[in-house]
């Protein structure tokens, strides 16, 4: 392992445990803990299912972007919540290399198109993001602000395949070789017609539930409102871009979270313990949905060989 990485694996645990401190001397880990007994056996089963509902749909992306067989769907369901269980644990996103590699692992595809199809991915979960966080906190102030917010964000969406073809044009007056066959793979992208339309609304459905999800554990653990919790968790998730991590995005997380919140002027301690307690509950709900998907796998794999058998 180099200098730099050692250093930065060492200042992620030492963040790790500041923030450990922190909570147990503001909060306290026992009362942090216990306040989850508030929580109605309903409610946490639903707030469960929301979480996985996500992880289910983005694997539903991943069959419709690469066109892949519905009989290969358990497959891909471990695939994305192995890759999101990464993502949630790594710093700086490095999580996303797992993507490319489990990819052309089980399904043959390369790595180039893998990742660019990765790469739309995101840019689709950004504006997911801040159009679904915007829209729900401006409509409590102005609705006819929020409905322009919308139509603004669905003319993006129809400009992205214009944006596409700048993008592949400039790569390809490169005489480089790999920044040919880039503008090659970024050109069959799909970014436009029914199969990228399809693609948008199944990410908005994955951000949907997964802002559904978050949004019932804030406002079930506090007094935000509807709008300080959409802007604290829009805010805590967009931290995971940073470079700087503690383990498991300790620390980034539910400082962001505060940062937020302190933007309308609520108590630091209260802000810190809704943060951690949603953070823990992302971190639960990654390494359930993992468990899931690999439970689902194996299952279907044990039938299939099965079938084989049999026939």
């Amino acid at each position: 392992m180099r200098r730099a990485q050692l250093l930065k694996l060492l200042l992620s645990v030492v963040i790790l445990v500041i923030t450990l401190a922190v909570v147990e001397y503001k909060i306290g880990w026992y009362s942090l803990l216990t306040s989850w007994q508030g929580f109605s056996t309903g409610t946490l089963v639903l707030l469960a299912l929301l979480s996985l509902s996500s992880n289910a749909l983005r694997a539903l992306r991943i069959k419709i972007s690469f066109e892949l067989p519905a009989a290969r769907y358990p497959k891909m369901f471990y695939l994305s919540t192995n890759h999101n269980l990464l993502n949630n644990l790594l710093p700086m996103r490095t999580g996303e290399v797992a993507f490319p590699v489990l990819i052309k692992r089980y399904f043959g595809i390369g790595l180039m198109s893998s990742s660019s199809h990765l790469l739309l991915y995101r840019l689709l979960d950004l504006m997911a993001l801040l159009s679904v966080a915007g829209v729900l906190a401006v409509w409590q102030f102005n609705p006819v602000a929020a409905i322009g917010l919308a139509l603004v964000t669905v003319t993006g969406l129809l400009l992205f395949d214009r944006g596409k073809r700048v993008v592949v044009w400039l790569l390809g007056r490169f005489s480089n070789p790999k920044l040919v066959r880039l503008a090659q793979t970024f050109a069959v992208l799909p970014t436009r017609g029914g199969h990228y339309a399809a693609i948008v609304l199944t990410t908005y459905a994955v951000w949907l539930t997964k802002l559904l999800a978050f949004l019932g554990v804030v406002m079930q653990l506090s007094q935000l409102t509807l709008v300080q919790a959409v802007t604290s968790v829009a805010v805590a998730d967009l931290s995971s871009i940073l470079p700087i991590h503690g383990v498991a995005g300790s620390g980034t997380f539910e400082a962001a979270f505060v940062l937020a919140g302190k933007f309308y002027a609520i108590d630091t301690t209260a802000l810190l313990k809704v943060a951690v307690q949603l953070h823990l509950f992302l971190l639960l709900m990654s390494f359930v949905a993992f468990g899931t998907g690999w439970l689902v796998d194996k299952v279907f794999c044990r039938e299939e060989a099965l079938q084989a058998e049999t026939e």
